[in-house]
């Protein structure tokens, strides 16, 4: 079911986990900086296709909406509560195995790792919380 609601909370969703990647990677970065774009596999930053690197997250904001649908209805609690719970859930089904499969098959940095991980829990955690509010 894609609503009105569902369109606007994974569009608000896709939004602030932009920014709060942006913030992360801005932290990782001034402690361990690395060249993202000199890794394997990495097209140039001048490849017009890198541009759609910045839909990635309103993606994932819209594909969280359309499922908060179905999982919201089981998570008891305030929108915050429901909020925190769903980005858990969600950072351990898409980041953490995501995560994992760069460290023990890439030759990537840890800072990489950590910014995946860690930046993957705070976007899960602040698209949950932006879900569960405007869903509810």
């Amino acid at each position: 079911m894609c609503d009105m609601k569902t369109l606007k909370g994974g569009i608000a969703a896709g939004v602030a986990m932009l920014i709060v990647s942006f913030l992360v990677n801005m932290i990782v970065m001034a402690v361990a900086p690395y060249d993202v774009l000199s890794l394997g596999g990495m097209r140039s930053a001048t490849d017009p296709l890198m541009m759609l690197f910045l839909l990635y997250p309103l993606v994932l904001g819209l594909v969280f909406a359309h499922v908060y649908n179905y999982v919201g209805k089981t998570l008891k609690g305030t929108a915050m509560d429901k909020g925190k719970e769903y980005g858990v859930l969600m950072w351990l089904a898409y980041t953490v195995p995501s995560a994992f499969v760069v460290l023990t098959s890439m030759d990537y940095p840890m800072a990489f790792t950590v910014q995946q991980a860690v930046g993957g829990l705070a976007m899960m955690l602040v698209g949950g919380f932006v879900i569960a509010k405007m869903m509810e």
